[in-house]
Formats: C-alpha cells, structure tokens, sequence
C-alpha cells in the first residue's frame, strides 16, 4: 500500500470513530479502531521500523518502559476520575455543556501519557541509537 492510502485510511477511521462517538455513544470497539488507525499512521511515517529496536533493549529499559507505561495510564485514571468529579458532583453539569466538558477532559487527560511515557520511549530509543 502507499503512504498516501495509509493516510487516508488513518484519517477515515479517525473520523469515523469521533461521528460515531458522538452520535452513538462510547463503544468498546473504538479502542480498536483507534489501534487500527495509530498503527495506519505508525506504518505510514516509518514508525513501524522503529520497533525493530526493542530486540535490542537490555531488561532495565524494557522494565523502565513498562513502570512509565502504568504510572501513564494511572495518571490518566486519576485525571479521568478527578474530572468526572468536578463535572457531575461539584459542578452539576448537564447536557451539551456537560458533554463538551467530558470531550474536553478526555483530550487534556492524555496530555500526561505524552510527556511521561513519551519521553521515556524516547529516552531509551535515543540511548538505543547511542550505543549502535
């Protein structure tokens, strides 16, 4: 396939996933789908060549990678719970104000999984480069 169709396709599930988010509601498919869609765009910028490097990884980078992983997704639950908090208890928040403030929450709780974990991936696939 050429880069150009990854792309496309990238961006159609991308698109697909928000329409059906907010007309149908969340589904565990998304997940999927957003899997799906990152590994069409990993595959189309040469990411995917990348991942060649993790048979080079010593056990502590591969334990440091996953630690930053967990302490990602825990961050995230816990901004996710903190919102869902401040939106139903203390804000008392309804319809399309409480929607957009869930939509809202959600991007800005994954800001942490881009800064933790993605500076430890790059940390480790820079030290990996290093000793090459």
């Amino acid at each position: 396939m050429s880069k150009k169709t990854l792309n496309i396709i990238g961006w159609l599930l991308l698109l697909g996933v928000g329409t059906s988010w907010l007309w149908l509601g969340y589904s565990s498919w998304y997940l999927l789908l957003l899997s799906i869609a990152y590994i069409s765009f990993s595959i189309n910028d040469g990411g995917i060549k990348k991942l060649g490097k993790i048979k080079q990884m010593t056990i502590p980078q591969v334990i440091l990678t996953l630690f930053a992983f967990v302490v990602s997704v825990a961050i995230v639950f816990g901004l996710i719970q903190l919102a869902n908090y401040l939106i139903n208890d203390i804000l008392h928040l309804t319809g399309g104000i409480k929607t957009l403030s869930v939509i809202i929450a959600a991007i800005l709780s994954l800001y942490p999984i881009k800064f933790t974990f993605g500076s430890v991936v790059y940390k480790v696939i820079s030290n990996l480069s290093a000793t090459r």
